[in-house]
């Protein structure tokens, strides 16, 4: 089928779509054509074979009926003596025999019938003779009733024989009609299935074009094959494709530079905030020293989203490096960042750990864990619960941090990894966020071969479930 759509590339999809459904009908056309023929055929060879065997069956009945009459005829002549009587004998007779002339014309009489016209040559003799001798010579009528009545037999014989002949040939024109349906019905779904294969083929690989776009990855660069206004279509893709990857490298490059860029004035003005903080410049009134608070506060802020932002960007440039990480430092590492937030809130953390390793880049692993918890512990409800639990199966090395508090609505699951985008829930911790951070975190989590998950229920905890390849299938064991 492959070669035949590479060497058949309609222009215009009308052009396409018309050629399918004329190429598809025509062999449905002709089917119905040639049942027509067969069935015309079919009837007008019943309506004949019934019409002879009507025919026949009626002149054999009728001969039978002649016999009995020009014997009855001729038997009273002979006690009557009336000439009238014989007349109509000889008239029967020539009747007679003009009956089995036709109806030797359908049948196969053979002896019997070469018998018969014998047989009325004498009895045609016989209305010649006087009235003594016919009644010598009676008796020929006992034979002549026999071979008539033998031959409406035959005949009959013979009829049953042409209808199963018919029969026969109606079963035969039936299979033939099976076979030619069959064949016919084959060749229209062939036909069917490679003009839909020629039609499903460039629509796929356009469908695969904007999943790579919206994914974010280089689509194939095979060009499309098909008709002209999918191919243009999908020259218009990989235009936008380029377009989105120029858009793309712009926004990393701004980001990188708007960051480094607010570093240095945010050094200056934390430095500033914390000399007024500390009264070196003298003493302050409980005013200032709030107005002092409050920079300083939203210059920690200021500095952890140009971390952020700093974060994203790496992600997106800088190579994955591999190796053995554990978990459990990290996570103790991330925990003790927390700590205050997490006392001064009053929640208990359970953590279930193993002390297993696992390959990953050590960078974006705790990036991915300093995420998690600072949502967990920011989002849980006060003297609630934050639980850290970390599995491992065959497939891969799951670690999920999930907190007590509001469930996330299933309208904003699917937008919540996305950059820039935060739930409806309140977040209660000291620092406002920036909705970059669960975005962060799934990037890093994928740019590792793994993924970042949501479980939020209804009466249950929030959960958020790293998982990683086990090393077992990255070709690495324990040793």
């Amino acid at each position: 089928m492959s070669n035949t759509a590479r060497g058949f590339a309609p222009r215009s999809l009308l052009r396409l779509v018309l050629i399918a459904f004329t190429l598809v009908l025509l062999p449905l056309i002709l089917l119905v054509i040639q049942n027509a023929r067969s069935l015309e055929r079919v009837t007008s060879l019943a309506q004949e074979g019934i019409k002879n065997a009507v025919v026949d069956t009626r002149r054999a009945t009728d001969m039978n009926d002649l016999a009995l009459e020009m014997e009855r005829y001729i038997r009273r002549y002979v006690v009557l003596e009336n000439p009238e009587l014989r007349a109509s004998y000889l008239r029967l007779l020539e009747r007679y025999q003009v009956e089995l002339e036709r109806l030797l014309l359908g049948i196969e009489g053979g002896s019997l019938g070469a018998s018969l016209q014998h047989q009325l040559v004498g009895l045609q003799n016989l209305g010649q003779l006087e009235i003594e001798e016919i009644r010598e010579h009676a008796d020929l009528f006992d034979d002549f009733n026999s071979a008539t009545f033998k031959l409406s037999e035959l005949t009959r014989s013979q009829i049953d024989e042409r209808i199963e002949l018919v029969r026969d040939h109606v079963t035969l024109i039936r299979q033939q009609l099976w076979m030619l349906s069959g064949a016919l019905g084959g060749a229209s779904l062939l036909l069917a299935l490679l003009f839909t294969y020629l039609i499903i083929r460039p629509v796929r690989q356009l469908e695969q074009r904007i999943l790579s776009l919206g994914a974010g990855i280089e689509p194939p660069a095979k060009p499309i094959r098909g008709p002209a206004e999918l191919v243009a279509l999908g020259g218009k893709l990989q235009w936008l494709h380029l377009r989105l990857r120029e858009l793309e490298a712009q926004k990393l490059q701004f980001l990188r530079h708007l960051s480094h860029e607010l570093k240095t004035p945010l050094a200056s003005l934390r430095e500033g905030a914390d000399l007024l903080l500390e009264q070196v410049t003298g003493p302050l009134t409980a005013e200032q020293e709030e107005i002092c608070e409050l920079l300083v506060h939203n210059s920690f802020r200021l500095q952890d989203l140009i971390e952020q932002l700093l974060d994203y960007n790496r992600i997106q440039q800088v190579k994955v490096h591999k190796e053995l990480v554990a978990i459990t430092p990290l996570i103790e590492q991330s925990l003790t960042a927390h700590k205050l937030t997490i006392e001064s809130k009053g929640l208990q953390v359970r953590m279930v750990l193993d002390d297993a390793t696992v390959l990953a880049d050590s960078h974006r692993l705790k990036l991915v864990l300093d995420n998690l918890i600072s949502n967990a512990v920011n989002y849980a409800d006060a003297q609630g619960e934050l639980q850290i639990t970390a599995t491992a199966t065959t497939e891969y090395y799951a670690l999920a941090v999930a907190n007590t508090g509001d469930p996330i609505p299933m309208a904003e699951r699917e937008r919540i990894f996305e950059p820039f985008v935060q739930g409806s829930q309140v977040r209660t911790g000291v620092l406002k966020g920036s909705g970059i951070g669960l975005s962060i975190a799934r990037e890093a989590a994928i740019s590792m071969g793994g993924d970042l998950l949501l479980h939020s229920e209804e009466n249950a905890l929030v959960c958020f479930e790293l998982r990683l390849p086990n090393l077992t299938n990255q070709g690495i064991t324990h040793e």
